[in-house]
This record gives C-alpha cells, structure tokens and sequence, in this order.
C-alpha cells in the first residue's frame, strides 16, 4: 500500500518457501524500479535486470539469477531508467512477463507501492492477482481503502492481504501457555 509497508520482504519470504515446498522453478522479479531492493537481500549484482530485460533482446533466463543452485531464480530492477511509468506500461514488459510465465511454473512479482505509483495498477493487470501488504499500527485505514479502491478501478484481481509487523500484546511467555 505504501512505502515501508514490507511487500520486498513478504515477496522473498513468499518465493523462498515456495520453492522449498515445490519442484518446479519459481521465479522472483523486482518491479519496485524506483527503490529496488531485493539484489540487497539475495546479495546479487543489479547491472542487469527487468528494466534490461524489457529494453534489450534475448531470452528471459539471460537476465535471471539462479539462487544458490536451486530452483529459486531472481531477476533485480536492473539499470536506472528516468521513466519508470513508461516502462511498467509498455508491451515490452508485457510480452517479457509472458514469456516469463512461459520459462518458469511461478513468476511472483514485487511491485511500486500501490498508493504512491499509478504503474502499480497497471502491472496489476499483467499478472493473476495482487497480494496487499499493510503494516500493522502504521498503514491507516483510509490507505488501505484507497489502495483497494485503485486495484477495483483498474480492473485488477485483489487475491488477499497480509497484515506485516504485526505484534502481540501478550507477553511471549503468556501467549505460549494460552
């Protein structure tokens, strides 16, 4: 919904039991191209990635990093791009995004927050649904209501939402003997 709101860390977690869980390959794209992250936490190059993929030639894989041999693969934001709009509305990321379904049996994708970026709703669109992630004692409910409002307006299938950083305020040894 909103910057802060730990949709980079709910898609990683999300990717890394899935392809645990799972045989089949599982793919994890940063579409967030204004602060892209998820190289930092894989500890992976940026030099190449989405944005890479759309404005360039070759196969999908190519711009992929394989996860510790396994079958979790990670394609960064990649190179800086002064208009990152045009770039999540343009047929490029589309037929990419295609051709990625096409490679890999799981494609999750971390996108702009919803509220701050209009390019969010639009990628929406390209994909099955969209998972929100609120944070708990942070995002206010007129965001979040907001942000549904956006996904409904563009037409893009809200599959649920994830309540992050959510605390118990029940001390830890209590909540363990109830």
């Amino acid at each position: 919904v909103e910057r802060g709101d730990g949709s980079s860390w709910v898609c990683i977690r999300a990717s890394e039991t899935l392809a645990s869980q799972v045989n089949p390959s599982v793919c994890l794209v940063d579409a967030n191209l204004r602060t892209p992250s998820l190289h930092n936490y894989f500890r992976l190059d940026n030099l190449s990635g989405l944005s890479d993929a759309v404005l360039q030639a070759g196969p999908v894989r190519d711009f992929a990093h394989q996860v510790n041999g396994g079958n979790l693969w990670v394609i960064t934001c990649g190179s800086k791009t002064t208009d990152p709009h045009s770039l999540l509305t343009s047929d490029g990321l589309r037929s990419r995004l295609a051709e990625l379904r096409a490679e890999f049996d799981y494609v999750l994708v971390d996108g702009p927050p919803v509220n701050l970026y209009a390019g969010t709703g639009l990628l929406g669109k390209l994909a099955d649904g969209v998972v929100l992630v609120i944070q708990a004692n942070s995002t206010h409910r007129e965001a979040a209501r907001k942000a549904k409002e956006s996904l409904d307006s563009a037409n893009v299938r809200l599959l649920g939402v994830v309540l992050n950083k959510r605390t118990f305020p029940i001390p830890g040894a209590l909540y363990r003997w109830i």
